[in-house]
């Protein structure tokens, strides 16, 4: 199993993989934490803002069973071309992938430990977080989130369900949508609901995800044009949503 480990450029919480000349990645629409357009390359969030990661790169023959300590991991399709790749953003830092070109592989892309990086998170930031990325000859599949059981990765990988969810809720009427929206955010991630009872705020993030969709389809109505911009008072509503939800 050949292994590559380097360090590579974070810049707004992303990092990049690229197939390679004459290679493609699959459809990512479905998932969060992994973005890009059709045959293009993929964008990696990472936890961490801004500054360098070490990856570790596994070329497998098979896939390798999923760790249940894993927080943060998502799967994703791709046909490697020439060259194939992880850049920091804007190219900083290069990793090159040991693997054939013209092969179809699943992607595994990995983050062990990344809720002390992120935003989100109050902890010492130690820099302990891990970042993988396996592949494994595979046929092309659709994408899917395996793991996110942490206020920075649910925060991405609510993305997805948000927009259809705005999108069902597009009748409601404003400004009484946005509490509608807490409110089946809540219902939709029980797991979420339980934490905010337990008194673990940062399991807001997810649920602010919701919110900040519906402020961006509604971005030219003055409906929510306090709250958009005062993050303390969206906090607080959230709250007060998870204390009548119960």
């Amino acid at each position: 199993m050949p292994v590559v480990i380097g360090d590579v450029y974070a810049d707004y919480a992303q990092i990049e993989l690229h197939p390679g000349d004459g290679g493609r990645i699959a459809d990512l629409q479905k998932v969060g934490l992994v973005s890009g357009q059709f045959g293009e390359h993929a964008v990696l969030i990472t936890p961490r803002e801004y500054g360098t990661v070490t990856i570790d790169v596994g070329v497998l023959d098979a896939p390798a069973p999923r760790d249940p300590s894993w927080d943060t991991a998502v799967e994703f399709s791709m046909r490697t071309g020439q060259g194939p790749c992880v850049l920091g953003s804007g190219g900083t830092g290069r990793l090159d992938i040991p693997i054939p070109a013209e092969l179809d592989v699943r992607v595994r892309y990995v983050v062990v430990d990344g809720e002390p990086a992120s935003p989100w998170s109050d902890a010492t930031d130690t820099q302990a977080e891990r970042y993988l990325l396996q592949l494994w000859p595979a046929p092309m599949s659709p994408a899917r989130t395996v793991a996110a059981t942490t206020p920075w990765s649910q925060y991405w990988a609510f993305g997805p369900a948000a927009e259809l969810l705005i999108t069902e809720l597009s009748d409601v009427p404003d400004p009484d949508r946005l509490e509608v929206v807490i409110d089946r955010a809540l219902a939709d991630h029980p797991d979420v609901t339980a934490h905010l009872r337990a008194g673990r705020d940062a399991y807001q993030a997810g649920v602010v995800r919701y919110a900040q969709e519906l402020f961006r389809v509604t971005h030219q109505s003055d409906a929510y044009r306090v709250v958009r911009h005062d993050s303390d008072a969206l906090l607080r509503l959230i709250k007060a949503r998870v204390e009548h939800s119960g």
